[in-house]
């Protein structure tokens, strides 16, 4: 028991001692047979790999970063499919089943197709999406360039 007590107290005191140390020059060392506490230099800060980071204030370093590629956009029903089944795919989309059924049959040399007739309202749709886009840019372009705002209203009305 007592040399377990004896090591344990020497021990404390060689745990201490440094602590005992770090205080100031006009104390006394403990333990004259040990070297006097150096403390550790302080941690330097890390670098990064960014070039001149501290040369202009002004500058703003930012993480880097991973730019991952966006899926290909699908292609249009236009391109898709050929222009009697797009009319098919557009008349199953736009039109009712009654008024599916109701224009099955045409006469061939007077009537239209309900595949055409739905092929001839999306052209149309676009068409007046396209003059509604081309007379909205015309219309803020007004206030800085009158001239070519008039020119793109020309150019939309022309057939």
């Amino acid at each position: 028991m007592k040399t377990t007590a004896t090591i344990g107290f020497l021990l404390a005191l060689t745990v201490t001692a440094p602590a005992q140390d770090a205080a100031p020059a006009d104390r006394p060392n403990l333990l004259p047979g040990l070297p006097t506490y150096a403390p550790p230099p302080p941690p330097e800060p890390k670098k990064l790999d960014q070039p001149n980071t501290s040369a202009d204030p002004d500058l703003l370093v930012l993480p880097k970063m991973t730019v991952k590629q966006k899926p290909r956009p699908r292609l249009n029903a236009d391109i898709v499919y050929a222009p009697k089944d797009l009319g098919n795919a557009l008349a199953k989309q736009k039109y009712t089943q009654l008024d599916q059924a109701l224009n099955k049959f045409t006469l061939p040399l007077f009537g239209q197709s309900l595949a055409e007739r739905a092929l001839e309202d999306h052209k149309r749709e676009k068409k007046q999406a396209l003059t509604d886009d081309v007379l909205n840019l015309s219309n803020a372009i007004k206030q800085t360039n009158p001239e070519e705002a008039k020119s793109l209203e020309k150019a939309i009305v022309m057939p």
